[in-house]
């Protein structure tokens, strides 16, 4: 699911964008010939305005994935890293403009597992836990939908086979994380619970 990239952004803004995707930042005030721009407070490049505009690096680490664009108005980071991550700074005649880069992995399928099962000749019920394996992924929340309507939040659900009712399946878990969203199913519980993997 591709939800944040390319990102425009304004002053001071908080960008979030995709491990190996791009994020674009935009600089609205263009007074002054130059603008100077700085990584946690390393100077990485300074970008001469102009079409096209003229770009000297003082780091070549960051040549081959920073373009400069629109007369050095716009940076594109392209191929996003974790590492991207942090403070972005263009100084123009003493102003300067900060930019927040979040940078998180786009989540995988999640799997679902059987946390617990407890059957008597009154039914089943059956504890089922979603989780989308890995890491950097920032936040991740959960949620559990029967057809399109929502269920229940979280990543846990329990579910009751009762004789004679009707089961609630089948059942989808929804992980989502700033940067993406990922769905799994699950049509049968005691499957899950007799050790089938369900996602993944």
């Amino acid at each position: 699911v591709q939800l944040l990239s390319p990102v425009r952004t304004g002053d001071g803004a908080e960008v979030t964008g995709a491990v190996g995707r791009s994020v674009t930042f935009h600089l609205q005030n263009l007074d002054g010939s130059a603008a100077a721009w700085s990584f946690h407070d390393d100077v990485i490049a300074a970008v001469d305005f102009g079409d096209p505009p003229r770009v000297t690096f003082f780091d070549d680490a960051y040549k081959s994935r920073f373009a400069f664009s629109e007369n050095g108005s716009v940076l594109t980071i392209s191929q996003l890293r974790t590492s991207d991550a942090g403070t972005y700074t263009a100084k123009i005649s003493g102003v300067k403009t900060t930019f927040t880069l979040r940078v998180f992995r786009e989540l995988v399928m999640p799997t679902v597992i059987c946390a617990a099962q407890n059957c008597s000749a009154g039914g089943c019920r059956y504890t089922l836990s979603c989780t989308a394996p890995g890491s950097g992924y920032g936040n991740v929340s959960y949620g559990w939908r029967v057809g399109n309507s929502l269920w229940i939040e979280g990543p846990t659900v329990l579910v009751e086979e009762l004789p004679l009712e009707e089961l609630l399946l089948p059942l989808t878990c929804t992980a989502q994380n700033p940067v993406s969203s990922r769905n799994v199913t699950v049509t049968s519980a005691a499957a899950a619970c007799a050790g089938k993997t369900v996602g993944g």
